[in-house]
């Protein structure tokens, strides 16, 4: 409830032990990989774009069927493991990086982010609740107490 908004269906407690149910707990699989590789794919997509010679916002792009961008994919893609990512993320963005950037992500979802902050204008969005195992019941008055919406004028 605190990080998300969102309560477990059951009341939990000390004892109950969530993480292995995650794959990638119970696996060790480091989950940095789907961190890194969600903040590139809008670097991918970008430079594909301008590839493609698109014009107007990046979240309006289409390269489909784009000869320049599928011909610049394919000899990236062609690398392999020959190269470090970093020369890989070069090429594909004809030199202009070789980091990681979210710059790329935060262009995409910048509509979006503008008609949210208008959407939620004069007020403040999160959760309260001093009991962060269950969600409060809005029919039991000393829960609801605890649990303010911040969306309430």
């Amino acid at each position: 409830l605190e990080y998300q908004g969102i309560c477990p269906g059951v009341a939990r407690t000390p004892e109950d032990f969530d993480p292995p149910s995650k794959f990638h707990i119970s696996g060790s699989v480091p989950y940095i990989r789907y961190f890194t590789s969600a903040v590139m794919q809008f670097q991918f997509y970008k430079a594909l774009c301008e590839e493609a010679k698109h014009v107007g916002p990046l979240h309006t792009c289409d390269f489909y069927r784009s000869k320049e961008a599928g011909k610049l994919f394919s000899d990236v893609l062609s690398l392999g493991k020959s190269r470090k990512w970093t020369e890989a993320l070069s090429m594909l963005t004809k030199g202009r990086t070789s980091e990681m950037d979210a710059g790329p992500l935060l262009e995409y979802f910048q509509p979006l982010y503008e008609w949210l902050k208008l959407q939620n204008r004069n007020r403040t969005v999160g959760w309260k609740n001093a009991e962060s195992t269950s969600c409060p019941k809005a029919c039991n008055t000393a829960s609801a107490a605890r649990f303010t919406s911040h969306t309430d004028h």
